[in-house]
């Protein structure tokens, strides 16, 4: 299945302002992160310190401590494209920045939001069948390391999961998703047939 980060139903809420706020933020970041970066592994610790730091429980989905969470990344600009961009052009890139996650709770609950500078949408609470929710471990546990590496800009995909209480975030090329991370994707993406 090829990934497809698109919105889902919009459904308006008292989060989305907050989660429009948020993308705001992390577009801009996503925009001046390269003007700072030395080498590839501080890119790769700036790109991935927000994921790193992100709440362990989800308010959308009652308080539930969170299992997972899987973002894309699209509209992003390489190191030295964005390097060479004025001040200006760097703030116009950050409003074609798109980022849509899937989060999963402990108790299998999960959701679908898409935000940006100028939009942000969610789906509604779905519930993973029991089965589906057991098999997610060892899909977990056989990710491949991204060995401290960012992907090409354009569609990176985060995969974020909690272990011990502390995040572990990889990222990937979601042009050329590795099949553990496939498959991972097609799991939640069940029945829909696309997970964003």
């Amino acid at each position: 299945m090829k990934l497809q980060c698109k919105p889902s139903v919009v459904l308006r809420g008292s989060h989305l302002p907050r989660l429009v706020g948020s993308a705001f933020v992390a577009a801009i970041i996503f925009a001046a992160l390269p003007l700072f970066a030395a080498d590839s592994d501080t890119a790769y610790a700036r790109w991935t310190k927000s994921w790193t730091e992100r709440a362990i429980t989800s308010p959308a989905l009652g308080g539930a401590g969170l299992k997972l969470v899987v973002s894309c990344v699209r509209g992003e600009k390489p190191d030295a494209v964005v390097s060479a961009m004025t001040p200006v052009d760097r703030l116009q890139l950050s409003y074609h920045i798109n980022v849509s996650s899937t989060e999963v709770a402990t108790n299998g609950s999960f959701r679908t939001f898409t935000v940006s500078n100028t939009d942000a949408q969610t789906s509604a609470v779905r519930q993973l069948s029991a089965e589906d929710l057991q098999i997610l471990d060892p899909l977990l546990g056989q990710l491949p390391d991204d060995q401290a590496q960012l992907p090409p800009a354009g569609q990176r995909v985060v995969v974020q999961f909690l272990t011990a209480g502390q995040w572990h975030v990889r990222v990937y090329d979601g042009n050329k998703l590795p099949p553990e991370v496939t498959d991972v994707v097609n799991l939640l993406a069940k029945p829909y047939d696309k997970l964003f």
